[in-house]
């Protein structure tokens, strides 16, 4: 009487279908030792992997412990403020909340060299997989990629892992790109006259206008020199100071006031030009900061006025002038 053992066949259903399959080694599902580990696997479809253009299916059950591949990250660059660096923030939707990512980033969009943002982020060769806390990518999962090149397009993608066995592909790509280092400045008006002053009388001219703006990542300063280091006829100089004019016999200066901006910043005013009612600033050949930020700034302003007292012995014959030099700088 013949015997016979079915070892395999092929099953399906109205909504499955199991294709070539076959029974693998038996033993531990894991193995480990203090120098290796290794997972192994029990039913794997025999036929390797198939796919479509939506999507890849791989044999072997180390694929169901896979995470989701992570969408595309989002950029920004400061709204067009960011020259050497960028920020990104990685898309956690449907992924688990102990998964941490690692960032590829290419300046080509097939990533023919491709580097990974690091822990110091900065672009370095390995890829850094980190949680989405203070001490890995930020509590929200964004962060800050510095190092960059001006005038130039980044292009980003993320991976998932959750433990052993469970990194993913990197999925879709983003990008955006750095802008050129740039700093505006302006004063009006272009020149001022005082007219007849009295002696023992302070006069303060109108307001000088300034605007300022600059994505330097230090921020920049405005700075005040004089040609001729206070009010100046071919007689007489009324010196400049630093002091309460109300209280001096003679003399002149500058004060700076009512700094403000669109964003960023703030603009301030640097003392001794930071005086209220009659206390101004000295004016020398040597540059002076009288206004400055720390921080990338949009739409600064500010004014300034000019303070002269004259003294009842100061000669009255020919005109009194100075000629004020301001320049603005940038710490990129």
């Amino acid at each position: 009487m013949a015997a016979g053992l079915l070892f395999a066949s092929f099953s399906s259903s109205s909504t499955y279908s199991l294709k070539s399959y076959s029974v693998g080694p038996g033993g531990t599902n894991s193995a480990a030792s203090s120098t290796y580990q290794t997972q192994s696997n029990v039913g794997e479809q025999s036929n390797g992997s198939s796919s479509s253009t939506t999507y890849t299916s791989h044999n072997g059950a180390i694929q169901a412990e896979q995470l989701n591949v992570p969408v595309a990250p989002t950029l920004s660059n400061g709204s067009n403020t960011y020259y050497n660096m960028l920020n990104f923030t990685i898309n956690t939707t449907n992924e688990p909340s102990d998964a941490t990512y690692a960032v590829a980033v290419s300046t080509t969009s097939n990533f023919a060299t491709t580097n990974y943002i690091q822990a110091s982020d900065l672009l370095g060769s390995g890829q850094v997989y980190q949680a989405c806390n203070v001490s890995g990518w930020g509590t929200s999962c964004s962060d800050n990629l510095g190092g960059l090149a001006v005038n130039t397009t980044y292009y980003f993608k993320v991976a998932a892992m959750e433990g052993k066995f469970t990194n993913t592909e990197f999925g879709a790509v983003a990008s955006i790109s750095t802008v050129n280092p740039s700093i505006t400045f302006s004063v009006s008006p272009s020149s001022y006259g005082f007219g007849t002053f009295v002696p023992n009388v302070v006069v303060t001219s109108t307001n000088l206008s300034f605007t300022f703006a600059t994505n330097a990542v230090s921020g920049g300063n405005v700075y005040v020199s004089g040609q001729n280091g206070g009010f100046k006829s071919s007689a007489h100089t009324i010196a400049a100071v630093s002091a309460n004019l109300a209280t001096q016999s003679e003399g002149f200066g500058v004060q700076g006031t009512n700094p403000g901006e669109s964003s960023g910043g703030p603009l301030s005013v640097v003392s001794p030009y930071n005086g209220t009612g009659n206390t101004v600033g000295i004016e020398s050949s040597n540059p002076a900061n009288i206004f400055t930020t720390s921080n990338p700034i949009v739409g600064g302003i500010a004014n300034a006025n000019v303070q002269v007292k004259a003294a009842y012995t100061d000669p009255t014959s020919g005109s009194y002038q100075e000629v004020l030099t301001f320049v603005a700088s940038a710490s990129f």
